[in-house]
């Protein structure tokens, strides 16, 4: 009784972490919105917007081959075998961030020549650097999440959000912030936190990590995982940014304002990202595949009403909302918002 009641206690605690860690993170990228909204204005804020994209993009792809593959598959490794498969897993993303990081530069210098009156020139370097250390410090929050060690990720998201949060405050009261400082700062910050980070792995068999092996059972789930993500990437990439070459940065502006009032919503939603698939891995390890959907139809009624509640309350009166927390110029997009 004592062990059940234990357990139940350090599930519970686990969510409520993961749960205070996502809060943080939304609620450091919900006020970094609003600085950037007021103080770049729409049309700047819609630059900055266009540029984030990209690191999006290539984040959420990161994401689908590698990370939410290492919190499904790591749990489930005999504790012998974690050393030698988390070191494998680690050099798959080195690979990654750095191929992708090259495609972003070719890609933004290509850019600033086919279309010189875009003036992207400033861009390029900072969303290099975004887009690397961004992929960094997101894989390694969530390695510490497949570990169990919550209270890590929670420490090495501090560094990372509230850092950037504080870098673009500065910034602001510097008079400084533009869309190129915006980039350095949330890279900094996430390459800061990613070197942090690295010093506490723990143990890690470099010596007898079995990478082909490894990165053929990653691409058995990923492919998957990396179909969905592009399905997602086409609606959430493709629309801002056919909105922004034919209507320009201002309704990119207005649009990411909108999305991000009702991020709020999905506070709950990433914080289960993070605890959901390792319980998952777990419940279908240990009982099966009809425990692992009992679990996952709880899961889905939980957030799903507490979604429908947060978005209904928004999309009541999207213009007070609007006007009351990015400025006056975004009232006029209510619509957006439902």
């Amino acid at each position: 009784m004592n062990n059940a009641i234990a357990r139940l206690i350090t599930r519970y605690s686990h969510v409520n972490w993961a749960l205070a860690d996502q809060a943080m993170v939304s609620g450091a990228n919900f006020l970094t919105a609003i600085l950037l909204a007021r103080y770049l204005g729409i049309e700047g804020f819609g630059v900055f917007s266009l540029t984030w994209l990209v690191v999006g993009m290539f984040g959420g792809l990161q994401q689908a081959a590698i990370s939410n593959t290492m919190m499904s598959i790591g749990p489930k490794q005999e504790d012998t075998k974690l050393p030698s498969y988390y070191a494998a897993v680690f050099m798959q993303q080195a690979v990654f961030a750095s191929v992708t990081s090259i495609f972003v530069l070719g890609g933004a210098i290509a850019t600033s020549i086919v279309y010189p009156d875009w003036e992207i020139g400033p861009l390029v370097l900072p969303l290099v650097a975004a887009t690397f250390a961004y992929q960094n410090q997101d894989f390694i929050r969530r390695y510490f999440f497949a570990r169990g060690r919550i209270m890590a990720a929670l420490g090495n998201d501090a560094v990372s959000y509230l850092g950037q949060l504080a870098a673009l405050g500065w910034l602001f009261v510097a008079e400084s912030l533009s869309p190129a400082s915006a980039l350095w700062a949330i890279a900094a910050t996430s390459a800061a936190a990613a070197l942090i980070g690295m010093l506490h792995l723990g143990p890690l068999d470099w010596g007898s990590a079995d990478f082909s092996a490894v990165l053929k059972r990653h691409w058995r789930m990923a492919r998957w995982l990396g179909g969905e993500t592009l399905i997602s990437l086409a609606a959430g990439v493709l629309f801002p940014a056919t909105a922004g070459a034919l209507l320009g940065p201002a309704a990119v502006g207005a649009l990411k304002a909108a999305q991000n009032l009702m991020g709020i919503a999905q506070v709950l939603l990433f914080a289960l990202e993070n605890v959901v698939p390792r319980r998952a891995a777990q419940h279908y390890h240990q009982s099966g595949i009809f425990a692992l959907i009992r679990y996952l139809v709880r899961v889905a009624s939980f957030g799903g009403a507490v979604t429908l509640c947060v978005t209904a309350f928004f999309a009541l009166a999207p213009e007070f909302w609007l006007r009351m927390i990015f400025g006056e110029e975004y009232a006029s997009y209510g619509n957006l918002v439902r």
